[in-house]
């Protein structure tokens, strides 16, 4: 594909998009095929030769689109919402033009410089402490998903951790071994509702999970004094709880866990202290300032 084909098929397949997303409300939400349905219509191998963009638009037509769920119907209700729109749309078409592997600043100073100052914007718009600018250490990041910085806020917790129970000892294999036994004791909470994501961090970094109870006459929130017998039943198995996912929305009725409790029940734990992260995919988009205002 040349410059004027893809000029000539872009604006093509603009067209159809936005079609597409006018008329969704039409559309069936849940998609009627059956599971498998799609291997039955694709070549057994990858084609060894390329074909025409009419065939590749026939193909999304006929076998793709028959297979979506419609996550940016008015009438999905499920989970949360897709979020999408035209400007998100434009954004993709530029950032797919400017791709990169940009894992320092050289590498792409404008993409790593856009990102520091788009994430203190949200922070500002948060109302969130100084100490979560990129003035600071604790400036943020832009993850691929959700699931991802909670894995990743998990295995700094257990670095913290384990870094605090052996500091005592000198740096060695002494202490690399200690830290390696004490890592079978750590423990990942979260409550009955909290996304899957936590607790397949949890299996994924080599820490066991528990789930702190969130009954349905407190509207399935977890509650302080739940998380509090939670902690001193899982100390008196000699276990070691780390790190506990706070939910501001849960996935499946969006709960929202009773912050205030938590804190209170935290801040009567001992050392070491426990590393909370506050999942707020689902329904974190009131907290912007502009929102409450």
């Amino acid at each position: 594909m040349n410059a004027t084909q893809y000029r000539e098929i872009a604006k093509s397949v603009v067209d159809e998009i936005a079609d597409y997303e006018e008329g969704i409300a039409l559309r069936d939400v849940v998609s009627k095929v059956e599971p498998g349905y799609l291997k039955g219509l694709l070549p057994g191998t990858a084609p060894m030769e390329p074909d025409s963009f009419d065939q590749i638009r026939a193909d999304v037509r006929e076998k793709i689109m028959p297979g979506l769920t419609q996550w940016s119907s008015p009438k999905f209700m499920a989970f949360f919402p897709c979020g999408r729109s035209y400007p998100a749309d434009i954004a993709e078409m530029y950032s797919n033009a400017f791709t990169g592997a940009f894992f320092n600043w050289v590498c792409s100073p404008a993409v790593t410089e856009l990102e520091t100052i788009v994430l203190d914007w949200l922070a500002q718009a948060l109302g969130l402490p100084q100490c979560f600018f990129s003035s600071t250490q604790g400036g943020g990041v832009i993850h691929g998903s959700a699931s991802e910085a909670i894995l990743l806020s998990m295995v700094a917790a257990r670095k913290k951790i384990l870094g605090e129970m052996t500091a005592h000892m000198p740096e060695g294999s002494q202490k690399d071994e200690a830290q390696r036994r004490l890592q079978c004791r750590l423990v990942a909470l979260g409550s009955s509702g909290v996304h899957s994501s936590t607790k397949k961090a949890a299996n994924i970094i080599g820490v066991q999970f528990e789930t702190v109870p969130a009954a349905a006459e407190h509207g399935y929130s977890m509650r302080g004094d739940a998380l509090a017998n939670k902690m001193e039943e899982l100390e008196a198995r000699g276990l070691q709880p780390f790190f506990l996912t706070a939910t501001l929305g849960t996935t499946d009725v969006c709960a929202v866990d009773d912050f205030q409790g938590i804190a209170d029940a935290l801040a009567q734990h001992p050392q070491p202290e426990i590393w909370v992260h506050v999942d707020a995919a689902y329904a974190g988009l009131p907290l912007l300032q502009f929102w409450t205002a």
